[in-house]
């Protein structure tokens, strides 16, 4: 890609930010669409990882009965456990010098790389016609969010986001129950995580002269403005600065969320307020609150979703009795007739409280949604081969729910509540905080 194809490309995430949004008119478990350039079932799936390091080797190893053709990490220390894994293999540190290189010789991606560089990574797959397996968050901006949900649409190819839970048993389980009524209509949900493992409300460490050896740190920044090399940022505490991650909340919210915002159908306009310790003009915050207002919604009543991290923790509920606990994080939601909570970051074990309301639950809804069996990255390749369309894929699930996550981080770096309107993408009582849908995009 040369470089005026590629600002052409990056310009995409303001254009789409102005964009009516679109919206899913049939469940991604629906009938398969009519996706292009699917593969025979009788063939395996040719795949190139892009970011093969970390998750990235994960994500490899569960496609790896499938072909993998080609690995691309611009640190080769961290990608070495793939290249050891797959000695005879392609190596690419510049993942655009693959798809010139290999254009022909592979189906789809798998992208494990920094929040930053999502967009273009994914952006480059679908204006060539390859299917995308990227992991979660979809994107790091709304703009970016909303961009690759009009690219999607348009490419027509496979996508998926890698938010495992969306392709549980659990995030269907509250879907149908609370669908079912079974805690009636839901008021309130609380979601937490012990998040940040890593440094956040901090400046931006010195930088360090030496590179190593194995690292491209102009690679490495891609899009991200110009900086010098620190061991504090890369390989792995990036996740806390704002030019390559989106914090605890943009890490674990695509998990702890999914559930609530399929269940709850947490889309359209929203009301946001939060409190946080620690964020500044570069950094993600040591700990925050924030707290989403929803609208009635169709049938469904209006609803508060509160986030806590860093330490935060909700109220314990009444229910699990005056010695209860919380666990590191969870969800719980609030019924005018009862309660569920889920006590895992994935959505995984949710159950009626207190104890002896589960254990009378016999009289349960039928499963009336499709389940996925293998999980998210098997659901993936699936429809790459003429399956279902993927539970989590950009169009109907990963777009909506990545623009949701990072209307948290909004409001936070904003530091006033704010109203945000889903049909024109702003903020309307705080145009200032608009500046944060998009971002600028360094040309390397």
């Amino acid at each position: 890609m040369n470089r005026r194809s590629f600002i052409q490309t990056a310009s995409l995430a303001a254009l789409a930010a102005s964009l009516s949004p679109l919206r899913a008119q049939t469940p991604a478990s629906a009938a398969a669409p009519r996706y292009r350039n699917l593969i025979s079932p009788n063939r395996k799936l040719r795949i190139a990882g892009i970011g093969v390091g970390g998750k990235g080797s994960t994500d490899l190893l569960n496609c790896a009965d499938e072909e993998i053709v080609a690995l691309c990490d611009v640190d080769f220390k961290q990608g070495n456990p793939s290249f050891l894994r797959w000695p005879n293999l392609p190596r690419y540190r510049d993942y655009r010098q693959l798809f010139d290189e290999m254009q022909d010789d592979f189906d789809a991606i798998t992208v494990s790389t920094t929040d930053h560089m999502h967009f273009p990574i994914t952006m480059m797959a679908l204006e060539r016609g390859k299917h995308v397996f990227v992991q979660k968050p979809l994107s790091h901006t709304i703009g970016e969010a909303r961009a690759l949900k009009v690219a999607a649409a348009k490419a027509g190819v496979v996508t998926q986001m890698g938010n495992q839970g969306q392709a549980g048993e659990g995030a269907r389980l509250v879907k149908e129950w609370i669908e079912a009524g079974v805690i009636g209509h839901v008021r309130e949900v609380h979601a937490w995580d012990q998040r940040p493992v890593w440094s956040q409300g901090i400046p931006l460490p010195e930088p360090v002269k030496t590179i190593p050896s194995t690292m491209d740190w102009n690679l490495w920044l891609g899009v991200a403005p110009e900086r010098e090399y620190s061991p504090l940022l890369a390989p792995f505490k990036w996740r806390g600065f704002w030019d390559y991650g989106c914090g605890a909340l943009g890490d674990m919210g695509c998990h702890l969320l999914n559930a609530p915002f399929w269940a709850l159908n947490l889309r359209g306009d929203v009301r946001l307020s939060a409190t946080s310790v620690g964020n500044s003009e570069v950094s993600a915050p040591k700990s925050s609150k924030i707290v989403y207002e929803y609208p009635a919604r169709g049938d469904l009543p209006p609803v508060k979703l509160l986030w806590f991290d860093g330490g935060n923790q909700p109220p314990v509920p009444k229910e699990l009795g005056p010695n209860g606990k919380l666990p590191k994080g969870g969800v719980i939601y609030y019924g005018d007739k009862g309660v569920i909570m889920d006590g895992t970051n994935y959505g995984s074990s949710p159950r009626l409280i207190p104890e002896e309301k589960m254990k009378t639950f016999t009289d349960r809804p039928a499963k009336r949604l499709p389940r996925v069996p293998g999980g998210i990255m098997k659901d993936f390749i699936a429809a790459c081969k003429g399956g279902p369309a993927p539970c989590s894929n950009i169009v109907d699930h990963a777009a909506d729910l990545t623009e949701m996550v990072s209307l948290g981080n909004l409001v936070i770096r904003a530091g006033q509540p704010i109203d945000w309107d889903s049909t024109l993408g702003v903020c309307r009582s705080l145009p200032s905080a608009n500046r944060f849908i998009n971002k600028n995009y360094r040309v390397f």
